[in-house]
């Protein structure tokens, strides 16, 4: 039997598709199909049951799975282990997965430093997005995220939290005059980043030793809609409408003023970043590294900002 072959199996339970689990793999589902069946004309039985629209494992596949997963995975760490121990400079190849905008703005400069420090260590980072039910343990060694995450496999450190900010040009607050209260919006031109076309603004008020805060939701219709931050901030600046964009995206246009913010007295709810890694087993070096160097490095820089 093939070690690759089990690791087929493995993926198309996790991954509950071919073409998932031939992503998680990095073959194509061709490679993929012909192993699965190696592996069952091997043993003897059906595996995974195959239509054209859903694939399942079989009563024996799900028992083979369950049994051989936690072995492969035993074999996997102890093999890398040993590996590590043989060798005294740090090495390996690092699997990252994480939003554009956080990897242009936060992340790469980061990432820069940490393999100058690690020469022998290599990052493969080519998947950019902020889903949350697109990786797996399989797929990526690190994941870093926006937002609540799911219950997964991964550990999730909390490395800082979000907040976003109305910005316009000053020659558009010029033209078109400065909102007072968020229901001003409705009379203007929005730009919003994919998929945040509402926005929610909160206001807290302090008197007389109580506290209460007010939010309202806008969700009038928007000028543009781009899946990306950098193209809504141009936008912003060549005075097409106001824009809610995370502060560090807009923090170079703000001091030199081809951007302004408005009603500083309302915010958007903050959004926590997390780190993702694998809680179970062994960590390898090279990882563990990357971890800690990154965790550190963030939690000097809070609060950290995001993308979607």
């Amino acid at each position: 039997m093939k070690l690759d072959d089990l690791r087929t199996l493995i993926a198309i339970a996790q991954q509950g598709s071919f073409r998932a689990a031939a992503n998680a793999l990095d073959i194509p589902p061709a490679t993929l199909s012909r192993r699965l069946q190696r592996l069952e004309d091997t043993l003897g039985s059906q595996l995974v049951i195959r239509d054209s629209r859903n694939v399942a494992l079989t009563p024996l596949g799900q028992d083979y799975y369950e049994r051989c997963q936690p072995l492969l995975a035993q074999l996997e760490a102890a093999t890398t282990e040993l590996h590590d121990i043989s060798h005294t400079q740090p090495h390996g190849a690092l699997r990252v997965s994480a939003p554009v905008g956080l990897l242009t703005y936060q992340l790469m400069p980061l990432f820069n430093a940490f393999l100058a420090q690690y020469p022998d260590i290599t990052l493969s980072l080519t998947h950019l997005s902020n889903q949350h039910h697109d990786y797996s343990p399989e797929q990526y060694d690190v994941v870093f995220r926006v937002g609540q995450q799911p219950d997964s496999s991964f550990a999730a450190a909390k490395i800082g939290e979000s907040q976003r900010i109305l910005v316009a040009s000053p020659s558009y607050l010029a033209q078109y005059g400065e909102p007072a209260h968020p229901d001003d919006l409705n009379q203007h031109a929005r730009l919003a980043s994919v998929p945040e076309f509402e926005w929610a603004l909160t206001c807290d008020t302090h008197e007389n030793n109580d506290s209460t805060s007010q939010t309202v939701w806008i969700n009038s219709p928007v000028k543009m809609a781009i899946a990306d931050l950098n193209s809504i901030k141009q936008a912003a600046i060549h005075s097409l409408g106001i824009a809610s964009l995370p502060n560090y995206v807009v923090a170079d246009a703000l001091q030199s003023g081809q951007l302004a913010t408005m009603m500083n007295d309302w915010h958007s709810p903050p959004r926590p970043i997390y780190m993702l890694y694998q809680s179970m087993g062994y960590l390898p070096t090279h990882v563990r590294l990357f971890i800690d160097f990154m965790r550190d490095s963030l939690m000097k820089q809070r609060p950290v900002t995001e993308d979607e």
